[in-house]
């Protein structure tokens, strides 16, 4: 049998806040001394003081914790869709507001009904009257195969949008929709201008959001050692293809994102950046580096190259994560 104050020394929750507990009905002693008065648990005490603070911390108020029912944990999970919703809004339309000139800059958001879901691209022409001649060829390649436009207007890798406008980072390009097609005017990095038009035919109306529509490969990968890959890797360069590496001709100009991966034998991998103070902890296994919170699996290989051991690795970001494209690929150098 436990008294109230080992009970609270057990659970770390307060006496008072156990007999605020007690009157409320989520908490009973097995026996209380009719002469002492003196309260008395055993451990299903310390387990339940331990569900309601779990519970607390999931949002549950206390008069649910104590009518708690597989209903009630239903309606939670919705209300906490919803709140996460309406967060993933609030980030939207915060990342929007910027401080220019020392002024403030934000970007209104005017909705449109008619774009919200998923677009397929059909193809790429000069001019929209091209496209109802179905006289074309389709010209510059605009590397969105697929949109989506979420509630909102909230921005997914490089895209967000607002009524009549579609926003590919900095730039705004102009769509409209035509005979059930959307037409987004692609406007030319370095004139400014409409360059051409991307010809898009909707999918469904569904009202997606990011999780939804991010790519997630499967990371749950058993480990298996590859002792060529244990050690210190630094990255030397990056390529579009691993054919292009030539270890006496950097191909990348650039500066670098990755700086190093350390493959440590247990199959946690670390992995530092130049842009970063903290290191990052990963997953490996043989042929495979696995980012369990992006949920990415990217393959390497080890080549040997003018008697130097080098690692050639996908590099996945949002443009796989969102667009289904491998960005490139990093070469690491064997430092041991």
């Amino acid at each position: 049998m436990i008294k109230i104050g080992e009970l609270s020394k057990l659970s770390g929750v307060s006496i008072q806040t156990i007999r605020f507990y007690e009157e409320k009905g989520l908490i009973c002693p097995v026996m209380v001394d009719r002469w002492t008065n003196y309260r008395y648990y055993d451990e299903s005490g310390v387990a339940r003081l331990r569900e309601i603070a779990h519970l607390k911390e999931l949002c549950f108020s206390l008069k649910e914790i104590k009518d708690l029912n597989q209903e009630s944990i239903d309606l939670k999970v919705i209300e906490t869709h919803q709140q996460i919703r309406k967060l993933q809004e609030n980030i939207h339309k915060l990342s929007s507001i910027r401080i220019e000139n020392g002024g403030l800059i934000m970007k209104n958001f005017i909705n449109d009904e008619a774009v919200i879901g998923k677009w397929k691209k059909i193809v790429v022409v000069k001019n929209k009257e091209d496209f109802f001649k179905k006289e074309f060829e389709s010209v510059k390649v605009f590397p969105f195969d697929e949109l989506y436009f979420l509630p909102e207007g909230q921005e997914y890798w490089v895209l967000s949008w607002s009524k009549r406008i579609l926003y590919v980072k900095d730039r705004q390009m102009p769509y409209e929709i035509i005979d059930g097609k959307l037409f987004i005017g692609v406007v030319d990095y370095v004139t400014g201008q409409i360059d051409n038009y991307a010809v898009y035919e909707k999918v469904d109306d569904k009202i997606y959001s990011k999780e939804e529509i991010a790519i997630k490969d499967n990371t749950d990968i058993p480990f298996i050692t590859d002792e060529e890959a244990v050690g210190f890797w630094e990255v030397v360069d990056f390529v579009n293809k691993r054919e292009e590496f030539d270890p006496s001709n950097r191909y990348w100009k650039y500066d670098m994102f990755l700086k190093r991966y350390t493959f440590q034998p247990d199959g946690t991998l670390l992995a530092d950046f130049y842009a970063f103070d903290n290191v990052a902890k990963l997953a490996w296994s043989n042929g495979v580096v696995i980012d369990k919170e992006i949920s990415t699996v990217s393959e390497y290989e080890i080549v040997e190259k003018q008697n130097q051991k080098y690692m050639i690795v996908e590099w996945k970001s949002g443009d796989y994560t969102y667009g289904g494209k491998v960005n490139g690929y990093y070469v690491l150098k064997k430092m041991n």
